[in-house]
C-alpha cells in the first residue's frame, strides 16, 4: 500500500525520473533488446548489470521505457521484499513483534526511501540484496544449516552486481560465518569457502568481462568512464577537489550529515539507543549480531568518499549543494534494525508495547516534519530537481531541434552525453550510434556516410574527438546547428551532405 500510493503520488507528480542516472538506467535496460549491437555487448564497463537485465523486459514497452516505469516497477517490488524480510529479523533477533513493528515503520515511512522506491534507480535493489544476505546469515547462526549459507552467497551474489557497495560487504559476512556458530574449524572454513564461492562471483565475472571486452579488468574503477577518469577531468578543468577528499574525518561528517537530511535524526537517535541496547545485553547479543553486517555501507562510503571515489555534497556544508544525497540511503536497514533493539526482550510484555508506542509516534513525527515544506523540498527530490539534465539548456536545445528536423535516420552521438533526447523524443537506440556499439564505431574512420545521416558532437566528447582523429571520414557532413552556452556543455549537429 505504502510503495504503490508512493508510486502514484510521484509519477503523476512526474518526479519518478529526474536523476541523470534515471536515465542512463533506463537506457541500460532498454538497450539490452533495442540497439545496433543487442545482449551481451551492452553491459558496459561502469554501470553493473543486474538492475538492468530485471527491467529490460518491461523496458522492451515504449511507455514503461520512456516514463521509467520499467525501473521503477523493479524498485517497487524490491522495496516490498525489503520491508517483509527486515520485519522478520527485527521479530527473530528480538523474539517481538513489537520490534519488528518499529523496524518495520521505520523502513516503510521514511519519505526518502517510499521516494527513491519509485524511481528508477538501483539503491532500493541493493538494499533488498542486502536484507536478504543478512537474513540467510542470520538463518544460518540460528540453524547451522549449509543451506542457509547458499541462499545468503547467492543474495550477495545478485547484489555484488547491482552496486559496488556490496563488494566490500564480503569480507564481513566471511568472518561472521566464521565465527557465528560453534564447531569443527574444518566445517566452518567449508561453509566460509562455499559463501565465498558463490558470492565473490559476481566481482570475479565482472572484472573478467572488463578484462575481456575492454582490455582492462579495472575499467569500471579507472577506466575512460570511471568515477576516477571524472574526477582527474573535473580538476584539470575546474582545479576544484572534493571537499571531503584525503580526510576521513571529514568524510565521515558529510556522511553523517546526509544521514540526518535522507533518514531523519530521531532514526538516528534510535539506532544509537538500540545499538547501546544490543552493547549492553550480553545475553541477547551474539542472537542479534548479524544486524551489524547491515551497517557496512558506512566505512564503504567513508573510504570512498576520502579516495575521491565518490562526490557527496549537502546543503549545510561547502559547497551547500545537493548531489549524491541518495547513497546514504543504503544504511537505512541497519539503522531501522538495530531501532527495534530498544524493544528488547528483557522488558515486560506492556513494557514493550509503551516503548514501541513511542517509538513509532517519534518515526510518524518525523516523517511529517521531513514532508512538512513539500515533497519538492525533500532533499533527494531536491537535488533530482535541481541537477536533472532534462532541464539543462543545451538539452533542451538539443531537444527542440530534433523534435522539428528529425526525420527517423540514425545519429551518431555520445547517448549518455544527452539521456533525455531518446525517451523524450521516442527516438530507439537502435537509431542511435554511439561508441557503446563498438563494432560500429571501430567502423566510422573508414567513412561515416555508410552509417548514420546526423552528428551530435559535444566539444571534446568521444564523437568529437573522433571526428578530430579522422576528419576525412566526416567531410560529407556539414553542421546545420550549434549552441554554445557559457559555462555548459556547448554542442554541434551536422547532416550528411546529400549533394
Amino acid at each position: 500500500m505504502v510503495a504503490f500510493g508512493g508510486l502514484y503520488y510521484f509519477y503523476t507528480h512526474e518526479l519518478t525520473q529526474l536523476y541523470g542516472d534515471a536515465f542512463a538506467h533506463m537506457e541500460g535496460a532498454r538497450r539490452f533488446l533495442d540497439s545496433l549491437t543487442p545482449g551481451y555487448p551492452e553491459l558496459g564497463s561502469v554501470w553493473l548489470p543486474m538492475f538492468h537485465l530485471l527491467a529490460a523486459p518491461l523496458a522492451v514497452n515504449d511507455h514503461l521505457w520512456r516514463t521509467g516505469l520499467a525501473g521503477s516497477l523493479v524498485s517497487i517490488a524490491a522495496f516490498c521484499v525489503s520491508a517483509w524480510f527486515l520485519f522478520r529479523l527485527a521479530f527473530e533477533m528480538n523474539q517481538s513483534a513489537a520490534a519488528g513493528i518499529v523496524t518495520l515503520a521505520a523502513f516503510l515511512i521514511c519519505p526518502s526511501m517510499v521516494y527513491l522506491s519509485s524511481t528508477p534507480m538501483t539503491e532500493p535493489l541493493a538494499i533488498m540484496w542486502a536484507v536478504l544476505a543478512v537474513y540467510g546469515l542470520f538463518r544460518f547462526q540460528m540453524n547451522g544449516r549449509t543451506l542457509a549459507v547458499a541462499g545468503a552467497g547467492f543474495a550477495a551474489l545478485f547484489g555484488t552486481l547491482t552496486r559496488f557497495s556490496e563488494w566490500y560487504v564480503l569480507p564481513f559476512a566471511v568472518l561472521f560465518i566464521l565465527l557465528a556458530r560453534e564447531g569443527p574449524r574444518r566445517l566452518r572454513l567449508r561453509r566460509a569457502v562455499l559463501f565465498s564461492l558463490v558470492s565473490g562471483a559476481g566481482p570475479a565475472f565482472w572484472i573478467l568481462h572488463d578484462a575481456i571486452s575492454f582490455g582492462n579488468p579495472l575499467a569500471f574503477y579507472n577506466g575512460p568512464d570511471s568515477a576516477q577518469a571524472i574526477y582527474a577531468h573535473q580538476v584539470a578543468t575546474t582545479a576544484f577537489r572534493y571537499p571531503t577528499d584525503g580526510s576521513l574525518l571529514i568524510s565521515m561528517r558529510y556522511y553523517l550529515e546526509d544521514l540526518k537530511l535522507i533518514i531523519g535524526p530521531w532514526s538516528l537517535v534510535l539506532a544509537v539507543l538500540g545499538a547501546l541496547m544490543w552493547a549492553f545485553e550480553r545475553r541477547n547479543r551474539t542472537r542479534r549480531a548479524a544486524a551489524l553486517l547491515l551497517l557496512v555501507p558506512f566505512p564503504f562510503y567513508i573510504q570512498a568518499m576520502a579516495g575521491a571515489a565518490v562526490a557527496l555534497y549537502v546543503p549545510t556544508y561547502f559547497p551547500h549543494s545537493y548531489y549524491n544525497l541518495r547513497y546514504g540511503i543504503e544504511l537505512l536497514p541497519g539503522i531501522a534494525l538495530l531501532g527495534s533493539f530498544v524493544v528488547s526482550p528483557m522488558l515486560s510484555r506492556s513494557l514493550q508495547l509503551r516503548t514501541m508506542a513511542v517509538c513509532l509516534a517519534v518515526l510518524f513525527a518525523q516523517s511529517f516534519w521531513m514532508v512538512a515544506g513539500g515533497v519538492r523540498n525533500l532533499p533527494v527530490v531536491k537535488e533530482g530537481i535541481l541537477n536533472t539534465p532534462c532541464s539543462k539548456e543545451p538539452d533542451l536545445a538539443l531537444i527542440a531541434f530534433f523534435r522539428e528536423h528529425y526525420d527517423g535516420q540514425r545519429i551518431l552521438m555520445q547517448s549518455g552525453e544527452w539521456p533525455c533526447l531518446a525517451p523524450m523524443l521516442g527516438i530507439h537506440y537502435r537509431n542511435i550510434l554511439s561508441a557503446d556499439n563498438r563494432k560500429y564505431w571501430k567502423q566510422l574512420h573508414q567513412g561515416a556516410q555508410r552509417y548514420v545521416e546526423w552528428i551530435v558532437s559535444g566539444e571534446l566528447d568521444p564523437v568529437d574527438l573522433l571526428m578530430r582523429a579522422y576528419p576525412d571520414a566526416f567531410r560529407d557532413f556539414e553542421p546545420v546547428y550549434h549552441c554554445d552556452f557559457p559555462q555548459q556543455q556547448s554542442f554541434t549537429i551536422y547532416r550528411r551532405n546529400r549533394g
